[in-house]
């Protein structure tokens, strides 16, 4: 295959710790280096193991609207630092909630220096994950003045729950829909992180989508199905993000019933193993017990799977309220591959309406509490560590649906193909080297 020297634009760059990052580092694995460009204003630590030409995004590109952007300062862009709130700073938290409601207005922008770090690179192609009005500005600008084809990635339904609850709300929203329909209309090829958000979208948008997630590695099991013990204690491992709109709450009640197991003389222990910035404002509610861990992430794969491979089980929480409904009733987490192919059964805590609650419910790989509540999620916790039959059948079940659905020798080739593909279809715009 001829690979394009694809440009990504993103808000989720190459590491191994946030999901859109190690989504992207297994997917893009094996393309070659020097065909790999990123623009993006990830916060987190970029990784080379994939690519290692960068450019940060900072205030130059994406700025505070007027009048907010005359006040306070604009750090540079390149290899700046996160974007700072600026002028956005001076007004109150409830102020900015009431006026702006869950986001600053913000416009994005090809300036002089980023257009040139581009036309150095000579991209043939743009793949996106879009993400706020600002990034989809910059993809749109980048598209039409070079005349690149993209490739929209959605991975949540972010579209569905963003720009809400202030005044200003409903203009940034309104803008957020008409740049959305414009690039997806505009895309040589749109993908989906799972096939559930492909039928909505297609149905929702009018336009085709394919399904492309996180793969794994197919190759010996390091786990077991016999119930793991550490000093004697059954282990539960939860591994990945941490965000409120998403996991964050029933991952909370998983401690609150691990804490009562252990409370009434079960011994047991739960690890959580997740980014120190995504913690801080749960972890007085999740290190509540003695029976409770909470460590960094596991971004080496080899302590990554050895460890999912080591638990007892593995936790797969799910949010119940509506506003996370919302957002992630589409998504597939990046640890699902990982979490089926690891010789661990998985318990599945979360509402039956959200994708991927739905798919472990439907493929028979995990144990579904589909209703919410301490007492209900308390016992099958007990069930799982003590039933050997059903230990045995949900491992079983989850080798044959990772070997099936989520084969990085399967995945990554038909992912890479079609990127190649959609790097044929060209846009109007300027010629690299033309005036």
């Amino acid at each position: 295959m001829k690979y394009p020297r694809v440009l990504i634009i993103t808000s989720a760059a190459f590491n191994k710790v946030t999901g859109g990052g190690i989504t992207s580092t297994n997917l893009f694995r094996g393309w070659p280096a020097d065909s790999i460009a990123v623009v993006h204003n990830d916060p987190v630590p970029t990784s080379d193991e994939v690519c290692q030409r960068y450019y940060h995004l900072g205030n130059e590109e994406i700025a505070l609207a007027l009048p907010l952007a005359r006040i306070g300062h604009a750090p540079s862009s390149g290899d700046a630092a996160p974007l700072a709130p600026a002028g956005a700073a001076s007004l109150t938290g409830r102020a900015k909630r009431l006026i702006f409601g869950d986001g600053v207005p913000r416009r994005g922008r090809l300036t002089p220096k980023l257009d040139r770090w581009i036309s150095d690179f000579q991209p043939t192609l743009v793949y996106t994950i879009l993400g706020a009005n600002p990034m989809m500005e910059i993809v749109d600008a980048v598209r039409l003045r070079f005349g690149l084809p993209v490739v929209v990635h959605m991975m949540d339904d972010w579209p569905s729950t963003i720009y809400r609850g202030g005044l200003l709300s409903p203009l940034e929203n309104r803008r957020m829909r008409t740049l959305l329909r414009r690039l997806l209309g505009a895309a040589a090829c749109r993908m989906a992180i799972g096939d559930t958000m492909a039928r909505a979208y297609e149905q929702r948008y009018g336009m085709p989508f394919v399904a492309f997630q996180n793969p794994v590695e197919i190759e010996s099991p390091t786990g077991s199905a016999t119930p793991a013990t550490a000093g004697g204690a059954a282990r539960l491992v939860y591994s990945g993000s941490l965000f409120a709109d998403a996991q964050a709450e029933s991952l909370i009640e998983t401690a609150q019933a691990v804490a009562r197991l252990a409370n009434n003389g079960r011994r047991i222990h739960l690890d959580i193993y997740a980014p120190a910035f995504q913690v801080a404002k749960f972890l007085s509610r999740l290190a509540i017990h003695k029976a409770i861990s909470v460590h960094g992430p596991l971004t080496k794969d080899s302590a990554f799977f050895s460890t999912l491979g080591a638990a007892t089980i593995l936790v797969l929480p799910v949010n119940f309220d509506a506003h996370s409904v919302a957002f992630i009733r589409y998504s597939m987490p990046t640890k699902v591959p990982a979490y089926l192919f690891s010789g661990t059964p998985i318990l599945v805590y979360g509402p039956p309406t959200v994708a991927q609650v739905d798919y472990a419910a439907t493929e028979g790989w995990g144990l579904v509490v589909p209703d919410q509540g301490v007492d209900g999620l308390s016992a099958a916790i007990e069930r799982l560590i003590d039933d050997q039959p059903l230990r045995e059948r949900l491992v079983a079940t989850a080798r044959r649906v990772a070997r099936q659905n989520h084969s990085a020798s399967e995945v990554r080739p038909k992912f890479q193909a079609a990127l190649a593909a959609a790097a044929h279809v060209r846009n109007e715009g300027i010629k690299f080297g033309a005036e």
